[in-house]
């Protein structure tokens, strides 16, 4: 919603807001509407007898309003009613209460439904939950528990998560004034940029900018950054990242990792590696787990997988899986591919495919690996292959062996890549009958001594 963010903007330097005279009821009806879905002016007294009325959007505009100026029960109360009769907007407003007052469960609670109806303010509004947290968490660690410099790793694995869809630049504004009361927080620069552009009023809109770049502050960085991404792509952006990610912020301190260890700068990647996952970054957990696993250092490795899997990520699964066997532990390593598996992650459908087929359990490894190769796994396509023609399908199989072909050039763009399956585990049970004589599988194993590990997507804000 951008509508309760004017009645605030006579005290943020903006213009002041023209009253509209009360009217007959159907008018009311009216300006609450406009006030709710366009964040029109309303007067209080007609948003209030709305709302008595049982308009819920009046109960929520009303709420809003009364918030703004400070009747915080009075507040809660109408948008408890609003939220009652299942309003979306009054459950934002009233996360973003808790929030404000610290309380970062009772805030979670209250955004969460929301966002799962695909709301991308409220995916945002979440963020800063989670970011909140991890400010808290890391303020309460003793200093000598904070990462230290790190060394040398080569490439990383998971590129940039893909960010929820945008809000529109008055959503994001309306926010910002909401969460921020103080006139010169660096967010309420920025959001009163947008504003006076939005209206055409170009040079407040520039002092506002300025001081919002001025302070330093570490989202505002990161906003100016992805603005510069839109513009000039990732690589043109670089400079800004790093600003951000120097400034603090977890989100571009991961991109940066991402980027350099692309451009083989693993030093300098680490180490933006580690302070993202300090700071909670989960996709940062895994990569440099990645980068650790590639010097040799297990066991920084193997901690920074069980981290990403305290946090329910999929891709450490695997990984850790794929350490495991490395250092002979098969059952670890199956339970944790099997973990992986189920949460969905292909490359661990790939892996327990070629632990089942090594003990002969060839229709549940078909079954895994069509799995993965529906999603288009290129590694599972193949090993489907050679369970088709084992039992005489040879016509699907040459379909699947055909769609790799089509695959490979230009080669698929992924998401969120992890270390791979295991492919020493599908090189066990290819060569059994690559040395019978079996020449698809011969075919397929050397096709597996030529893969190198994937080196990731291009990252993405």
């Amino acid at each position: 919603m951008s509508g309760w963010w004017r009645r605030r903007r006579e005290d943020r330097g903006g213009t002041p807001d023209r009253e509209v005279s009360v009217r007959a009821d159907p008018r009311r009806r009216e300006l609450v509407s406009a006030a709710y879905h366009q964040g029109a002016p309303i007067p209080e007294e007609s948003a209030r007898l709305e709302a008595e009325a049982g308009n819920v959007e009046a109960m929520t505009v009303y709420g809003i309003g009364l918030g703004n100026r400070g009747a915080m029960a009075e507040a809660e109360r109408w948008l408890q009613r609003a939220r009652a009769a299942g309003d979306l907007m009054a459950c934002m407003a009233l996360g973003t209460i808790r929030m404000d007052r610290g309380e970062l469960d009772e805030a979670e609670a209250y955004f969460r439904p929301v966002a799962e109806t695909g709301n991308a303010m409220a995916h945002q509004a979440l963020d800063e939950v989670r970011a909140l947290r991890a400010a808290k968490a890391r303020t309460a660690l003793p200093e000598q528990a904070r990462p230290t410099e790190p060394a040398r790793p080569s490439e990383p694995v998971r590129p940039p998560a893909p960010t929820p869809a945008p809000l529109s630049a008055k959503e994001w504004a309306a926010r910002q004034l909401i969460l921020h009361a103080d006139n010169d927080h660096p967010h309420v620069h920025m959001a009163m940029a947008v504003l006076q552009a939005d209206e055409g009023r170009w040079g407040a809109a520039r002092a506002h900018f300025a001081a919002a770049l001025a302070s330093g502050d570490p989202e505002v960085l990161f906003w100016v950054s992805r603005m510069h991404v839109a513009e000039d792509g990732l690589e043109g952006a670089r400079e800004h990242v790093r600003r951000a990610a120097d400034a603090g912020h977890p989100m571009a301190q991961h991109t940066m990792g991402v980027l350099l260890a692309q451009a083989g700068e693993a030093e300098r990647a680490e180490r933006y590696h580690r302070l993202a996952a300090d700071a909670g970054h989960v996709d940062s957990c895994v990569n440099l787990g990645v980068l650790l696993r590639q010097r040799g250092d297990l066991d920084g490795a193997e901690a920074c997988y069980r981290k990403a899997i305290e946090a329910g990520d999929a891709a450490g699964m695997n990984n850790l899986g794929n350490l495991l066997r490395q250092r002979g532990d098969m059952a670890g390593a199956e339970r944790w591919w099997r973990e992986a598996a189920d949460a969905g992650n292909t490359d661990a459908l790939v892996s327990c495919g070629a632990v089942l087929a090594g003990r002969g359990d060839w229709d549940e490894a078909e079954r895994l690996w069509r799995r993965a190769a529906g999603e288009g796994h290129a590694a599972a396509k193949l090993n489907l292959v050679e369970a088709l023609m084992r039992s005489g399908r040879a016509e699907e199989a040459e379909r699947w062996a055909r769609s790799v072909v089509a695959a490979a050039d230009p080669a698929p763009v992924t998401t969120a890549d992890t270390e791979g399956p295991d492919l020493a585990a599908v090189a066990d049970w290819l060569s059994g009958p690559a040395r019978a004589g079996d020449a698809d599988a011969r075919a397929a194993l050397d096709l597996l001594d030529a893969t190198d590990p994937p080196a990731g997507a291009a990252p993405t804000l």
